[in-house]
């Protein structure tokens, strides 16, 4: 009898045991996989070893002149670091240029490169920065509790926001440079050398072709030698340093030069000059004697 009663009373024990785990997973676990997860963010200062966006801008360089066609290129990456100083999202990308009154936004929740169209800027001395803001995330624990018979987790983090930029000053060229073709005069010449002479205002390079042939360098007056009698024309190319170019200057003009006194008559005088001489030497010598 008391047998029976001592393995009642343990059995009793037991499924009492297990009925209090049901409910306390039923109160605990069961209904969080239900009901709703709020999260609780405490804003902190960053950690110590904690790094801002890292920002590479490609296009416009730093000190550098650019025509009309622009782009401002750059990507937003991730500093190489772990652990709880280590940024879990680029929240936002935003520029501010010196030649507006605002900023504006890139991107929104993403990392990555971009390209910016700055054809529209207008000419003059710029500068442009990039600013990207980065958040961190650090777990600090979780709790349930029960309100109105639901059962709420709660996940409690700090937030860090560190902020990357970076800044370039550049040009923006949109005006092409002048050039003027001086010589030679639209007109015939009566030389086979002829003067390719100009002037000209911050070129970085000028070009000259003589009668469609390949471009060649110049980097002040020419002189066009060896030039056959006829029809010639000559076009000079110019660009500055931002690439924008002038406008093409093509003149067209003659050569009418001597013919030059051909070589073997010049022999054949000098020869008979010399027979000559030699002739009358000798004739002079006879009457000496």
């Amino acid at each position: 009898m008391l047998l029976v009663e001592k393995k009642t009373r343990v059995t009793t024990i037991v499924i009492l045991g297990l009925l209090f785990l049901v409910l306390a997973e039923a109160f605990f676990v069961g209904p969080t996989r239900a009901n709703p997860i709020i999260v609780v963010y405490n804003d902190v200062s960053p950690p110590d070893g904690a790094q801002a966006p890292l920002i590479n801008i490609y296009t416009p360089l730093n000190g550098s002149s650019y025509p009309k066609e622009l782009a401002l290129t750059f990507d937003v990456t991730f500093p190489p670091i772990s652990g709880d100083g280590a940024l879990d999202a680029i929240t936002k990308i935003y520029y501010k240029g010196s030649w507006e009154t605002k900023e504006t936004t890139v991107a929104e929740g993403s990392h990555g490169s971009f390209s910016i169209d700055l054809s529209d800027v207008r000419g003059g001395n710029f500068s442009v920065t990039i600013l990207a803001v980065g958040e961190g995330l650090v777990d600090t624990g979780e709790d349930y509790r029960k309100e109105n018979g639901i059962v709420y987790s709660y996940h409690y983090f700090d937030r860090f926001e560190m902020t990357g930029s970076s800044t370039v000053s550049f040009i923006k060229d949109v005006v092409p440079p002048m050039i003027t073709l001086l010589s030679p005069q639209n007109t015939t010449h009566a030389s086979s050398d002829v003067e390719l002479d100009f002037t000209f205002n911050e070129v970085a390079e000028i070009l000259y072709c003589l009668d469609g042939t390949e471009n060649q360098t110049a980097t002040g007056s020419v002189i066009l030698t060896g030039l056959e009698n006829g029809a010639h024309n000559v076009t000079l190319y110019a660009s500055d340093l931002a690439g924008n170019a002038a406008t093409p200057q093509t003149l067209f003009f003659n050569v009418n030069a001597p013919e030059p006194f051909p070589t073997s008559l010049v022999a054949t005088v000098v020869i008979t000059i010399a027979v000559s001489e030699a002739g009358l030497a000798v004739y002079f010598k006879k009457r000496k004697h």
